[in-house]
């Protein structure tokens, strides 16, 4: 099978079997790769009865954990080396995936095998080796309660092979905080929807692969043909020395500009930026760059910083994390930012969710809210130390939540169950069906809040990322959305975005490619000799289809339309800053977008003639 491996591996934990199939043809036809692929899989993997199981406990044996690639991973292709995790979300209770760079995505490519398909529960911790197409399960036991960098350095020593990538989790996972994420590579993380918990719940400690496997494609020279394009697409879509230069915190000034920036738990837009931007953050540390492997962006950044008299190499800190630990919380000093960043990547938590959960506590505490709930649950800190700005307990909740100690306990469940627990009003609690809110505000840019209310995922800046081109004369696809402000007659240029994003994320490919429709067809078809991925309509049908099907997943699992809501929280408008005097009312939107992507007004249940036509019933 050109462009793939051509095999998919089922792992049972419970029973410690490991069965090869065969991937099938027409199913690589109609979802691609990596998370539609992963989507697929489960769909036809879950029967009635474990639905229901997993209404009742999405860390049930039954859930299945994938790991994945796609057709265009790790190839010549730039910015390939990424990867796929999926499962049934611990957090949201619905379908859950995340994607990963770095140098692991690539010996999962060469691993021999498309999809590892993980599911039961081990008796007592394991690990995955797979070297030359073979598949052990191996006990993990003395390596379990290390962090992921400590992980790493063990795994290579158990196998006296440092040629093997690994991606882990570390104790947030093991602890099934329900935000605990994926890390590999050290400091790249499959970060959103909690999937490193629903790893650490079947006991597996980590994935090793040493990878051999090579692909065969249909037409390499079509390929190298249509890299030249794809990097200057790069270029102009995001400025390599820009990236180079600042990474992803390139964008802290601007987003506070445009009221982007969430500041003091989405409250307001206006702090001090320039504390927090790329170049304040080189003024004060060294900072290096690194790019995934096969990367031109190369927006990956370490930074050195002191704690304790040790130099200490945080991986970061990226855009969303300096956000979520810094004015979210108002915390405008870059040391207990560092500190939380490298907390959560060696611990492996999601550092949105971490990073809204406490900002969710100062304001509970700023507000004197449930003083009698929370004043029993507090350790080595008081009620009126719950306040925005108060580094030092930031830091403090941050290793409580790792442990679940305290309050720490409540905050480790994400906070659309901090409300229900704590009891106060659910619409304070800043999340789309379970997932926290993004450093990405809705209320600057209305067309990224439409996405957030209809999103698989939840709440999810990168499916779709169409805030990335609002507001921007250029078009991705024919796809050209102007005034930030309205989504106003933009529904269907918010599908079309959604089924080509759907499709990054199956080819799988890294979002900042930004690929034309069309470059991504002659690609997947060079790849593949797929005809079909040759017909931009059918190749746009296989995103679609991978948002349908994942819809099914979330109907089937209890989410319906009255989930699709924002709450007011993130809502009430702003009387100053770059998103001021905006009124988010998107009922209206959200109906013709509902007509446009087939889904019924009354159930949210996408429309039975679409699924046959797209042959997903």
């Amino acid at each position: 099978m050109l462009g793939y491996n051509g095999k998919i591996a089922y792992i049972d934990l419970s029973k410690e079997e490991i069965e090869i199939k065969e991937l099938d043809q027409t199913t690589v036809e109609q979802y691609v790769g990596g998370a539609n692929l992963s989507a697929k899989l489960t769909y036809d993997l879950l029967s009635k009865e474990d639905y229901e199981l997993l209404k009742e406990d999405p860390f049930d044996a039954v859930a299945p954990l994938i790991f994945s690639t796609g057709p265009l991973t790790a190839s010549i292709v730039p910015s390939s080396s990424r990867y796929c995790v999926s499962g049934i979300s611990p957090l949201t209770g619905g379908w859950g995936e995340a994607t990963s760079g770095g140098y692991f995505p690539t010996s999962l490519r060469k691993s021999g095998f498309d999809a590892l398909v993980i599911t039961g529960k081990a008796q007592t911790p394991k690990m995955l080796v797979i070297s030359d197409e073979k598949i052990e399960i191996e006990d993990a036991t003395e390596i379990w309660g290390s962090n992921t960098r400590e992980t790493i350095k063990q795994v290579h020593d158990k196998l006296n092979d440092d040629k093997f990538r690994i991606t882990c989790i570390g104790k947030g996972g093991e602890n099934l905080v329900r935000y605990g994420c994926v890390i590999n590579d050290e400091g790249r993380a499959a970060g959103r929807c909690g999937l490193g918990a629903l790893m650490g719940s079947k006991k597996l400690k980590a994935i090793a692969i040493k990878g051999f496997n090579k692909i065969e494609y249909a037409d390499v020279k079509q390929m190298k043909k249509l890299r030249d394009p794809i990097i200057q697409s790069i270029n102009a879509n995001f400025g390599l020395n820009f990236f180079s230069h600042y990474g992803t915190l390139c964008y802290m000034d601007m987003g506070m500009v445009l009221g982007d920036v969430p500041y003091r738990y989405f409250t307001g837009s206006n702090f001090k930026a320039e504390k927090l931007t790329g170049r304040a953050l080189k003024e004060k540390y060294p900072v290096l760059s690194y790019n995934c492997s096969g990367c031109t962006i190369a927006c990956g950044r370490t930074t050195i910083m002191k704690k304790n008299g040790q130099e200490i190499e945080v991986d970061g800190p990226e855009y969303e994390t300096a956000a979520a630990f810094g004015p979210l919380c108002d915390v405008l000093d870059w040391d207990p930012i560092l500190e939380c960043n490298h907390l959560c990547n060696i611990e492996g938590l999601d550092t949105i969710s971490a990073g809204v959960s406490i900002a969710f506590l100062f304001y509970i505490g700023d507000n004197g809210l449930a003083i009698d709930k929370i004043k029993p649950l507090l350790k080595d800190m008081t009620y009126e130390d719950l306040k925005f700005g108060n580094q030092e307990i930031m830091v403090k909740l941050l290793h409580q939540i790792i442990t679940r100690e305290g309050i720490g306990d409540v905050l480790a469940e994400g906070t659309k169950r901090m409300a229900e627990i704590l009891g106060v009003d659910p619409e304070l609690a800043a999340h789309v069906k379970g997932l926290e809110v993004p450093m990405h505000d809705p209320r600057a840019y209305a067309l990224q809040a439409l996405a957030y209310m209809v999103s698989n995922t939840g709440a999810n800046h990168n499916k779709p990322d169409i805030f990335n081109i609002e507001g921007d004369s250029a078009k991705i696809s024919g796809v050209r959305v102007g005034d930030r402000t309205t989504a106003d007659e933009k529904e269907k240029s918010l599908a079309t975005y959604w089924y080509l994003t759907s499709l990054y994320d199956s080819s799988v490919i890294c979002n900042f490619t930004h690929l034309q429709t069309v470059h991504l067809s002659r690609l997947l078809e060079a790849s593949t000799g797929i005809k079909t991925f040759g017909n931009k309509r059918r190749l746009l049908e296989a995103g679609e289809r991978g948002v349908q099907i994942k819809r099914m997943i979330n109907c089937n699992l209890g989410i319906s339309k009255e989930d699709d809501k924002l709450p007011k929280i993130v809502t009430k408008t702003f009387k100053d800053g770059g998103a001021m005097n905006i009124t988010l009312d998107l009922n209206d939107n959200l109906r013709k977008l509902y007509d446009q992507i087939n889904w019924d007004w009354e159930t949210g249940i996408p429309n039975e003639e679409r699924l046959k036509k797209l042959e997903i019933i």
